[in-house]
């Protein structure tokens, strides 16, 4: 087998499934394939895709997203797998390796391969959806956890968590950005009923699957963009705090520098100034005088 190709085997029923792998023979393998149109061929070489569905000629084009499952990979960073199908052959293609294709090509060789190619879009678009959920409820696990921590009023904790906040808000906004449009491929394939497709209630289905879970990642969208309002405010009630608690200090100490600055010039004249008593009477009336403002600050800028 070349080396850009992963797969290429017979399924029951005389069903073929080619697997391109990113390679230079890939493009010159599929425009010379006369069972897959050009306007097809460029789709599945093409690097940044969003999911969706076309009818093309005699078969399907379809793109479709899944979860990165790799060693110390961001699930966010959804692989893309491109197909095109037809009811007796899929040629589908990946930049990066999906770990549902491996899974499907293992069970291909093992002899255990779908029955048609609708039943084999079935089995992967519920792969990607099953491992899409355990993603959807841990970005909702770390949201609970930010909330918790904002409703306990922890202002501190709160606001040093806006960091992991915004990691969060990116994680959701680019799983969505994939997710939603997951969902209206798959529904784009229940209306039209391509020959190849079996069943397509249960399609219909696993896009209710994918729509609802676009549908909560847009509600944690809002509860972040709530969170993160919540650590903005308690962030400017901080500097509010540490504004009054610094405007107290000022009115205090402005009478006392006043009244050290008026007698530290140093001229003569200034009363009582040979007097033995007249330093610690000096400190007693500047003591008095600072009680006196810290309370009248208090009150007024309460």
């Amino acid at each position: 087998m070349d080396d850009h190709i992963l797969f290429d085997g017979t399924g029951p029923g005389g069903w073929r499934w080619t697997h391109l792998l990113p390679a230079p023979e890939t493009e010159a393998a599929l425009l010379a394939d006369p069972e897959v149109p050009s306007s097809a061929t460029w789709a599945l070489l093409e690097e940044d895709t969003l999911p969706r569905a076309n009818q093309i000629g005699g078969g399907t084009l379809l793109i479709l997203r899944g979860i990165n499952l790799g060693p110390g990979a961001e699930p966010e960073d959804m692989i893309s797998i491109r197909m095109w199908i037809t009811a007796r052959r899929i040629v589908s293609t990946e930049i990066r390796r999906l770990t549902q294709i491996d899974r499907m090509v293992a069970e291909f060789q093992s002899g255990e391969a779908c029955p048609s190619p609708g039943a084999f879009v079935l089995a992967l678009v519920e792969m990607l959806r099953e491992a899409a959920e355990p993603v959807l409820d841990d970005v909702e696990d770390r949201l609970s956890v930010m909330e918790t921590t904002v409703a306990a009023g922890a202002r501190r904790a709160a606001m040093a968590k806006r960091a992991a906040l915004a990691a969060l808000r990116q994680d959701t906004i680019l799983l969505h950005r994939f997710i939603a449009p997951q969902a209206q491929a798959l529904d784009a394939l229940v209306r039209t009923t391509p020959d190849w497709l079996d069943r397509p209630d249960a399609l219909h289905e696993e896009a209710e699957g994918f729509r609802r879970i676009a549908a909560d990642l847009d509600a944690l969208r809002q509860r972040a963009q709530v969170v993160a309002e919540e650590i903005s405010l308690a962030a400017t009630e901080r500097t509010n705090d540490i504004m009054l608690t610094l405007s107290v200090f000022s009115v205090v100490f402005l009478p006392l520098t006043f009244l050290t600055g008026l007698l530290g010039v140093n001229l003569a004249g200034i009363p009582y100034a040979a007097d033995h008593w007249a330093f610690w009477g000096f400190c007693l009336l500047l003591a008095a005088i600072g009680v006196m403002t810290m309370w009248v600050a208090v009150r007024l800028l309460r």
